[in-house]
């Protein structure tokens, strides 16, 4: 390799939320990325010229944030991510890779300066300092690439986020400034009109035919109906709890640890009783443990 490209193509800044819970990422609203933009890339890297280039979106070892700042395509900002002072920070970012010899261009100078909007928007407190992101506590990480149970006690600061979250990018004044996105295909499309109801109820294979060619797959079903299961608890919609309490017989453990949490917080007496007959014939033994303070010291006690 003697050279490497990158582009950047901004997705827009279509309200994540479009009014409604839950909310999604304003990344993932629309086709996947990866399906766009690989295949133009490849296309641009096959003309060229003579010599081999190899294209990444976000699919192989390249620091796609790093190159783009030393190719002059912007900075990385208080908020991790890549500023650029046209386009925002909602870029996605694709690299060629190529033994041809281009002209480097120059990068340039700029910063945050003293702003600080992206730190104090943060629910979770990720932000450990300006530019440096503790991914653990981090609602985008915990919602697409955690497996598992996510930690309790950053539940309730997750707010309505299903998938994603873009409070770190909405609040930055770059990407305030910034011009629309102008690719039909990162429009909102009408396969994520998610409804929570509909939503905890999917098997498997419902689960893959709504979700298979747009991002909200990556978690899985059990990620995202973990996730759903949290949004329900924190927005107390009570519509969603018989979905909720079907999750106690599910095969996965996440699942029914999360529905026992989200009953603790806002169960009527039906689900309380419902909680306590799956206390009774739980087999894991950590998620009992969980169950049991959930049916005693979880925000209710059945007498």
């Amino acid at each position: 390799a003697r050279s490497i490209l990158v582009v950047l193509k901004r997705y827009g800044a279509h309200r994540s939320d479009r009014g409604l819970a839950p909310f999604v990422a304003s990344y993932a609203l629309g086709a996947d990325y990866h399906d766009v933009m690989l295949p133009n890339l490849k296309e641009f890297a096959k003309d060229l010229g003579e010599g081999r280039s190899h294209a990444y979106v976000d699919t192989g070892p390249a620091l796609e944030r790093r190159l783009a700042a030393a190719a002059g395509l912007g900075w990385t900002g208080h908020n991790t991510l890549l500023l650029n002072v046209r386009n925002g920070s909602r870029t996605f970012l694709g690299v060629v890779v190529s033994e041809i010899d281009f002209e480097p261009t120059p990068s340039r100078s700029a910063s945050c300066g003293t702003c600080s909007a992206c730190q104090t928007a943060c629910p979770t407190e990720a932000f450990v300092r300006p530019g440096v992101l503790d991914a653990r506590r981090c609602i985008s990480y915990l919602t697409i690439e955690f497996r598992g149970m996510i930690p309790r006690e950053l539940r309730p600061a997750m707010g309505q986020w299903l998938f994603g979250c873009d409070l770190c990018q909405t609040c930055c004044p770059f990407e305030m400034n910034s011009r629309a996105g102008s690719s039909p295909e990162f429009s909102p499309t009408d396969s994520l009109d998610l409804n929570l109801k509909e939503l905890l109820q999917m098997d498997d294979d419902e689960f893959r035919s709504r979700f298979r060619r747009t991002p909200l797959w990556r978690p899985r079903r059990e990620g995202l109906l973990r996730n759903a299961v949290i949004v329900v608890a924190n927005g107390e919609h009570l519509d969603a709890l018989p979905a909720v309490t079907a999750l106690l017989n599910d095969d996965s453990a996440v699942l029914r640890e999360v529905a026992s949490w989200c009953i603790g917080r806002i169960g009527d007496a039906d689900a309380r009783r419902t909680l306590t007959r799956a206390l009774e014939r739980e087999t894991d033994p950590a998620v009992a443990r969980l169950m049991r303070f959930d049916v005693t010291g979880g925000g209710f006690q059945l007498i």
